[in-house]
């Protein structure tokens, strides 16, 4: 946890659940593609902060 905040730990952790979602798999198995793929639609929906979180995550 690396010292974060709690709001930042759930951050994180809610992007994580949102991929696993997207892909309906666990995320240690996607891909580079994959996740091209995945940031390539978040960008297109989500605000600039949303994909910034979802990249930390």
């Amino acid at each position: 946890m690396q010292g974060k905040r709690p709001a930042t730990i759930d951050a994180y952790s809610r992007a994580i659940r949102r991929i696993a979602a997207y892909f309906d798999c666990c995320p240690d198995t996607l891909t580079t593609d994959d996740l091209k793929h995945y940031f390539a639609d978040l960008i297109a929906s989500h605000s600039w902060s949303t994909v910034k979180l979802d990249r930390n995550g």
